[in-house]
């Protein structure tokens, strides 16, 4: 399959394709230590499903009732790199989760890329159902909590993310979306899911305000995605803007500022971050950023279904 050029410029997420190949023994900030095309192996196990592998890296200890964080990489990029930027393999032990890497599937470039609803050809790969098979397998194999199921994307993958919020709203309990949105009109969830969107006002790829872009066509702003998500949840609140936060390495102080949705039901949040002039790969600090994202999934396990 071929996609259009447009499409290869939207969701053009070969990581770090702008920065120095840096390599340091500590990493302060993601651009440190990677390397441009790096397709590193499995750190972890590798799991077949659906004729799919993944690679799973689960802690040392024992797996049992562990929350399931499933990483989406972005367009071109690959579990492994993504896993490497956002320096999640190295809190798998340290925050005792348990980490799912899967892969997209190749287009005509080669590229890694994941079908989020407005594929060009109807024998495009179901990703809805493979992503969905691996969290069974997962929860299955290490006997995970089905409470704690998360859901992290960057561009290609956050739109992915959102997707499978939308249709798998029954088993995902919280997703964390950098720099994509939601499909308002294809997007009928069963049941409140929480939603923090992360997005940099100077990301001309995916753009804060929204736009449109090849055959996605146009896409939700971050405004719009958060008042989706806060009206979809039921949250009968105002937006409101709280604490600001430090979590790229462009300076010294806070660079992202935190908006929330009120009157949401008991255990859903609906947040923003927005990281003032960050672009579409941010450098974030570590391990701010990771310990960030996965504070705000610890804090919101699957609801109890309404009565």
């Amino acid at each position: 399959m071929r996609l259009p050029g447009r499409w290869l410029v939207f969701f053009s997420l070969t990581l770090w394709a702008e920065t120095p190949a840096a390599q340091a023994p500590a990493r302060p900030c993601a651009f440190n230590g990677i390397l441009r095309g790096d397709n590193p192996p499995c750190l972890g196990e590798q799991h077949t499903v659906l004729g799919r592998t993944y690679c799973v890296h689960a802690p040392g200890g024992p797996k049992r009732g562990l929350p399931v964080v499933l990483l989406l990489h972005g367009y071109s990029s690959n579990g492994e790199l993504q896993a490497r930027y956002f320096d999640l393999d190295s809190a798998v032990d340290r925050r005792n989760f348990i980490l799912v890497k899967p892969n997209g599937t190749p287009d005509a470039r080669g590229a890694l890329y994941w079908a989020i609803g407005s594929h060009p050809s109807s024998e495009g790969p179901n990703d809805v159902a493979y992503l969905t098979a691996v969290l069974q397998d997962v929860v299955q194999a290490f006997g995970a909590d089905d409470r704690r199921v998360f859901v992290v994307g960057h561009s290609n993958g956050a739109f992915m993310a959102n997707r499978l919020a939308c249709l798998r709203s029954d088993r995902i309990a919280a997703i964390v979306s950098l720099a994509g949105a939601v499909a308002p009109d294809a997007c009928h969830p069963t049941q409140p899911v929480s939603v923090l969107t992360v997005h940099g006002t100077a990301d001309h790829l995916v753009r804060y305000e929204g736009g449109a872009v090849g055959l996605l066509g146009p896409y939700a702003s971050a405004d719009q995605t958060l008042a989706f998500w806060a009206k979809a949840d039921g949250c009968t609140g105002q937006r409101t803007s709280g604490k600001s936060r430090q979590l790229t390495c462009e300076g010294t102080g806070a660079d992202s500022t935190v908006f929330a949705y009120l009157g949401c039901p008991p255990g859903i949040s609906v947040e923003h971050w927005r990281l003032d002039g960050a672009t579409h790969i941010p450098n974030f600090a570590l391990p701010a950023w990771p310990d960030a994202v996965l504070d705000f999934l610890w804090a919101h396990p699957k609801a109890p279904a309404q009565k």
